[in-house]
């Protein structure tokens, strides 16, 4: 009889093993990416999470913590004077440039202007710098997917950002989040 409840009491042990094997598993709260909501946005617009959902996984890692939360890569200070931009508005922006290159709209910065603004909303803006004299020019995804890279760096969970990286597949081309 002893022998038949131990028996019974192992075999509904691994059942229930098994039926939590075969669950998915819940996002863990410290695999949130900007780069990766970018890449979310250009392989699927209609169903990427919107602005306001990314900021809240950005805020859910970083209260877990850097264990496999946010990484630091981008250059995240400030020139003197130049405010952090709202991180909704930078997020924003970031949406709409990723969204901007699906369709294949080029970003870039003329011959004989160092600066161009790629996108101002509210607070924000990203901006790209050009390290010569030459139209220097990529699809705006790729200037979406290196805002998100800074965001990955340099966002903070008071919900600001200020950074700059060099852009994916352009070398020439300097992204910049900062505020107005």
């Amino acid at each position: 009889m002893v022998k038949t409840a131990i028996t019974l009491a192992a075999a509904a042990a691994l059942a229930m093993a098994a039926s939590a094997a075969a669950l998915p598993a819940a996002t863990s709260p410290t695999t949130f990416s900007f780069a990766q909501w970018v890449e979310d946005i250009i392989s699927h617009p209609d169903t990427a999470l919107t602005v306001d959902e990314a900021i809240a996984g950005a805020h859910a890692a970083s209260i877990v913590g850097s264990a496999g939360g946010l990484q630091k890569r981008a250059y995240c200070e400030s020139a003197i004077g130049t405010p952090r931009a709202p991180g909704r508005d930078a997020a924003a922006c970031v949406d709409y440039l990723a969204r901007l290159g699906g369709l294949g709209y080029i970003c870039g910065v003329p011959p004989g202007k160092p600066t161009l603004g790629m996108c101002v909303i509210g607070g924000a803006q990203i901006v790209a710098s050009q390290s010569n004299n030459i139209a220097n020019s990529v699809n705006c995804n790729d200037v979406a997917r290196t805002a998100g890279l800074i965001f990955d760096s340099c966002w903070r969970a008071d919900d600001t950002v200020m950074g700059g990286e060099v852009c994916i597949n352009s070398p020439k081309l300097y992204i910049v989040i900062a505020g107005i």
